[in-house]
Parts: C-alpha cells; sequence; structure tokens
C-alpha cells in the first residue's frame, strides 16, 4: 500500500508539474500574442483576401489602396463608429474614403523602411517650403536616396491626398524614435489661396482622424510626454523627444488655424 501511495503521489505531481508547465508555457504565448495584436491591430492582407467574405479575426484590414472592418467574421457595411471616429463602407465592405487618394508618387517597398511602427502617435507636419501637393511628392520620391527623409502622406492642391508609403509602415520625417512610434506621418503642402488651404486642412483633418481611428490612437493633441499616445504635432516631437522643428503651427496661423482650434477639429470634426 505504502508504494502504490508513493507511486500515485509520483504521478500525481508529474502531472501538476505538466499542467503547471503548460500553463506557463500558453500563458506566455497568450501574452505575446495579446502584446502583438495591440502594437498591429491592421491586418495586411492581399486585394484576394480583402475581397473574401469569412475572416479569421475581427479589425481593420488593408492590402495596400482598399480597407474594410471585420466584426463577427464578417466586412461591415453602411457607417459605423470605430475609436471615436465615423466611418462608411459600401454594400462589397470597402470603405468609402472621405478624400482622394494619388499613388503616382509612392515609394517602392524597397525605398525607405519596411518594418511596421508602433501604433503611439500620428504625426502633423508642414513642408516647410512654398512647395505645394505634388511637387512635395515628385521631390519626396526622386529624392529618398540623398535625402533620407518622406512622410506617409503629404496632403494639398486642393485636398489629394499624395500617399508616399503605405500607412503602417514606419516613415522618416521626425527622428528614429518618433518615427518607430508612427504609423502615419502626415506632410500639409502649401496653398497658394485661402480656398485652396481650406481644401487642404479639411483633408488633413479628415485623414489625421481617419488614420487615428484605424490604429486606436486618442485623438488628442500634444498632450502628455513622450509616453503618452496621441496626435502630436513636429513641435511636440521637438519638444518632448528629439530635434528643432516647430510645424505646423506657424504655417496654420497664417489662414487663421489657432493650435486649440486644431485640436477641437481633429477631435470633433464632422
Amino acid at each position: 500500500m505504502k508504494r502504490r501511495r508513493r507511486k500515485a503521489s509520483s504521478i500525481f505531481n508529474r502531472r501538476n508539474l505538466l499542467i503547471i508547465v503548460v500553463i506557463l508555457v500558453l500563458g506566455g504565448l497568450g501574452y505575446k500574442f495579446l502584446h502583438i495584436q495591440e502594437n498591429n491591430p491592421v491586418h495586411y492582407v492581399t486585394t484576394a483576401t480583402l475581397k473574401g467574405n469569412k475572416f479569421i479575426q475581427d479589425g481593420w484590414y488593408y492590402d495596400g489602396r482598399n480597407w474594410a472592418y471585420v466584426k463577427n467574421g464578417h466586412k461591415v457595411t453602411g457607417t459605423r463608429v470605430i475609436n471615436g471616429v465615423s466611418y462608411t463602407f459600401k454594400s462589397d465592405g470597402i470603405q468609402k474614403l472621405p478624400y482622394k487618394v494619388n499613388y503616382d508618387y509612392e515609394l517602392s517597398s524597397t525605398q525607405g523602411a519596411s518594418q511596421l511602427a508602433n501604433n503611439k502617435y500620428i504625426i502633423l507636419h508642414d513642408v516647410g517650403s512654398e512647395s505645394n501637393g505634388k511637387e512635395t511628392a515628385s521631390y519626396m520620391k526622386r529624392a529618398i536616396n540623398s535625402t533620407q527623409s518622406y512622410t506617409n502622406f503629404i496632403v494639398g492642391d486642393g485636398g489629394i491626398v499624395y500617399q508616399i508609403k503605405r500607412p503602417g509602415i514606419v516613415a522618416w520625417g521626425a527622428g528614429t524614435e518618433a518615427n518607430n512610434n508612427s504609423p502615419v506621418q502626415i506632410e500639409l503642402a502649401h496653398a497658394q489661396s485661402h480656398s485652396t488651404f481650406r481644401a487642404d486642412y479639411k483633408t488633413y483633418i479628415l485623414l489625421a482622424r481617419d488614420m487615428a481611428g484605424k490604429y486606436n490612437i486618442p485623438l488628442t493633441l500634444d498632450k502628455g510626454k513622450k509616453d503618452t499616445r496621441g496626435i502630436k504635432s513636429h513641435l511636440w516631437v521637438t519638444t518632448n523627444i528629439w530635434g528643432d522643428h516647430q510645424d505646423p503651427y506657424e504655417y496654420l496661423t497664417k489662414y487663421g488655424i489657432s493650435k486649440s482650434q486644431l485640436a477641437n477639429n481633429l477631435r470633433n470634426f464632422p
């Protein structure tokens, strides 16, 4: 009997040890999975996958051109509010973008960075020169090897969005630390008339809100220190992380847009 009890006890202890090891391993895998999902909530897929109707994971799906949002394994349609931003989806589940995107100057996969950014900031810039959107986009693509600088988007020419690098991919616009933590950086080109500026500014706000909602980044402007997530100006990056840039406030002030108005528009734009 004593031998049987010792044997049973030994088996029981081994079973307990095995169960504990399994729990620890699965727990570790679960934590890693959740951590990855937290940093990369957008699923980057092929066009064929995006056109499908059944998906394993919920969240945003993006094929480099089009976006869809999946809930309960299926693309949503109609109007939805996601992370505080209102989105409209067509009957096939593809998002109806509230702006026009031009891809003529997009960098290739071998130009610039290739790694995904952490989803911490959306950084707002202005181009800092009297260049329109097309001129700036063309220069970024043409001079990438010498300047080693670019943003994901440029807004200009009456509200056109020029995509330079796919959102989610690190851009080279604000220093290494800020770049690595910003899935989206946006330049605002300089307008030559109030009407062009108004169209550009509206799209600038719509694009920033759109991307903040997709990457689950708070619609707050220049709040906190570098551990505080949100939409940030290049001036905030200079003050809290690195650099000497002051944009985009001087340019915005030229057309009567204050920092407080920019902050309010980012929070509450229709």
